[in-house]
């Protein structure tokens, strides 16, 4: 059965929050329980009404199962028992993908990083929360910055000792890590620690926790601006060099490109990733996708996303353009910076592919490539602005200013 075409013919499924224990449970929601046909729960969660008499489903393994299981029953009064809040990192983003709103009821109760909170007892609002639930511990180089409250939620490879460690190699050792462990269980633990201690030492933790991270320390090797520095960046060369836009080029580039969340941006000739990087980072609601051709550039590019942080919305595709093209979705912004001797078609393939109301930024070094810009852009209104970049070097003991190779940068729009 197709979920995408498929009309839900039953009542609206029931979705509750259990919250941190049983008796959090209003007259409301209790009297969608006993009015259920079909419950589906984890086994934990199931165990919490023995009284109930209904029929009771655990969770499919894989979850992709539910939706069949959920198709079997159709016309039944099903309810779906979650932690917390449904809607808060919770199944809703699953059942949402199959069934329009409309179709879904939400009861949603205390979020188990509300709760620690309330342990902590200190407000949460500007608190920034982030799942690293079944995600790479890396994603929280993305956002990690000086003097901020972070609230995680964790599995067994983002522990509180590897978030220490993390928090030390980012420069954080001084941050003070608050651990909550089964919450509202009579097993519950809240405990403190700072991360220099923590990072690497033999402390047992419950599977069940969850980490509020205020964050102290020097910091300095993870971005806190736009701008980041050339020689933060892995190249196989000496630091700052190698395929890579400079600094000042590079934020000329994404200001051109103005990304927005929700945009899909290529990186077309992406090198060790200095432009794709920097542009995922600054616009995490968005996606980059980054081609790139080169074995050991493809190396130092994943090197750079790690690094960064930027593994969830900077996607690496190794090949040739135009060609690797073809399997990516249609973009909103697209930055041409290598084209291996084919501008010409590269620019035509783009275009073609770029949304209305889109932006093509290319830069071109050689004379050759500028011709090509040129020749491309033709009697469309385009915008055209030349970089020359001098930095300065120590040469006979005195500074002297050294130039690079002047870029030439085109900006076109798609007119919607």
């Amino acid at each position: 059965m197709d979920e995408a075409q498929f009309t839900w013919p039953g009542p609206p499924i029931q979705v509750v929050g259990m919250g941190m224990r049983v008796g959090m449970l209003s007259p409301a929601v209790r009297a969608v329980l006993e009015s259920a046909e079909l419950l589906i729960g984890s086994a934990a969660h199931l165990a919490a009404f023995p009284a109930l008499t209904v029929a009771k489903t655990p969770y499919p393994s894989p979850m992709s199962g539910l939706w069949k299981l959920l198709c079997a029953s159709a016309g039944r009064r099903i309810v779906l028992l979650a932690s917390g809040d449904p809607l808060f990192y919770g199944i809703s983003q699953t059942l949402l993908r199959w069934l329009p709103p409309e179709q879904l009821v939400f009861h949603p109760n205390i979020s188990s990083l509300q709760a620690a909170f309330a342990r902590l007892g200190r407000p949460w609002q500007q608190a920034q929360c982030v799942s690293l639930h079944g995600r790479p511990l890396a994603g929280l180089r993305a956002v990690l910055q000086a003097n901020r409250r972070y609230a995680l939620l964790t599995d067994r490879d983002s522990s509180p000792p590897a978030i220490a460690q993390l928090l030390v190699e980012t420069g954080f050792g001084e941050s003070t890590l608050w651990v909550a462990e089964d919450l509202g269980t009579a097993q519950e633990q809240f405990r403190q620690f700072q991360a220099a201690e923590l990072a690497g030492a033999e402390v047992e933790f419950s599977a069940l926790n969850v980490v509020i991270l205020e964050t102290r320390g020097q910091g300095g090797v993870l971005p806190e601006f736009p701008g980041i520095p050339d020689d933060r960046f892995s190249t196989g060369e000496e630091p700052g060099k190698g395929l890579l836009s400079k600094r000042e080029v590079r934020l000329m580039i994404l200001s051109l490109l103005a990304p927005r969340a929700g945009d899909i941006g290529w990186d077309v000739g992406a090198g060790c990733g200095g432009v794709s990087v920097e542009w995922a980072r600054w616009n995490p609601l968005g996606v980059v996708y980054a081609v790139e051709c080169h074995p050991e550039r493809l190396e130092h590019l994943g090197i750079n996303r790690d690094r960064f942080g930027v593994i969830g919305n900077l996607h690496i595709v190794p090949g040739t353009a135009p060609a690797a093209l073809e399997p990516l979705p249609d973009p909103q912004a697209v930055f041409i910076g290598g084209s291996s001797g084919n501008l010409r078609e590269m620019l035509e393939t783009v275009w073609t592919r770029l949304q209305p109301g889109g932006r093509l930024v290319a830069s071109a070094v050689t004379e050759d490539s500028r011709v090509e810009l040129h020749a491309f852009a033709g009697d469309r209104e385009t915008y055209w602005t030349e970089l020359s970049i001098a930095r300065a070097e120590r040469l006979a003991g005195q500074r002297v200013m050294r130039p690079y190779l002047p870029v030439l940068l085109m900006k076109l729009e798609k007119t919607a």
